[in-house]
């Protein structure tokens, strides 16, 4: 083997263990959702209006999910610089009873549960804009029970461009959303333990900041930091390897 060959495969394995290095090894990987940016704001009313929402990320429905106690629902995600928008379309609840629920659950210093309930227009938050409505959807034509929320990211301790541990428990009553006509609950993640945070879900924010002319979420930047340091070190050592050829020759 020449001196030259040597060289590239010692290159070869200090990239290898670089590489095998900077990737973070998790026990179990958490599910993770994605909020989309948005220039228009969805108004928040209980009514899904055309065009309004259009980052479907949650979809509740067998075989996925058990249908013995699945209640089909679609939830959606977008946000701006100041609010986290959601819509939770509960497509299987067609009863407007007081009792219904939909409960969302973020982890910033110390648990903030978001509830909504009852008919049409009642909200029990503080803070945000919340509302339920009752009627038909892109997602299912019989009237169904819909809610919106306006979460502004100061309530939830949190920025545009993070990404948010977030639940959706059978806690303190309510889950995404809970019937008790069927006594239905769409529990969020499947196998959530609260008292777990490895068993939440990560919901990535979006952060307008253009980025070779790509939009690009803020935690996306952090998490490739250190393939694109990698990559420059890898040109250095290349250049450094085609000099002493150069020379040699």
């Amino acid at each position: 083997m020449t001196r030259q060959s040597i060289h590239i495969s010692l290159l070869a394995a200090i990239l290898g263990s670089l590489l095998v290095a900077s990737i973070p090894f998790t026990s179990a990987a958490r599910p993770v959702i994605s909020s989309s940016w948005t220039t228009s704001p969805p108004v928040i009313d209980g009514n899904f209006a055309a065009g309004e929402w259009s980052n479907l990320q949650i979809t509740f429905k067998s075989p996925e999910y058990p249908s013995s106690y699945v209640l089909p629902t679609y939830v959606y995600f977008l946000n701006d610089k100041t609010n986290l928008y959601v819509l939770v379309d509960g497509v299987g609840d067609t009863t407007d009873s007081d009792g219904d629920e939909c409960l969302l659950v973020f982890n910033f210093v110390s648990p903030i549960s978001i509830k909504i309930e009852g008919k049409s227009g009642t909200k029990i938050t503080t803070g945000f804009n919340a509302a339920i409505g009752f009627g038909s959807s892109t997602n299912g034509a019989t009237p169904h029970k819909i809610y919106e929320f306006s979460i502004p990211f100061s309530y939830i301790n949190a920025l545009p461009g993070q990404s948010i541990d977030i639940c959706s428990p059978m806690w303190k009553t309510g889950s995404m959303p809970y019937d008790p006509e069927t006594n239905r609950d769409n529990i969020w993640p499947q196998n959530l333990n609260t008292e777990d945070i490895n068993t939440w879900g990560l919901l990535s924010t979006q952060l307008s900041r253009p980025v070779a002319g790509v939009l690009m979420p803020a935690n996306k930047l952090a998490i490739l930091t250190p393939y694109l340091a990698l990559a420059g070190l890898a040109g250095a050592l290349a250049a450094i390897i085609t000099l002493r050829k150069k020379h040699r020759d």
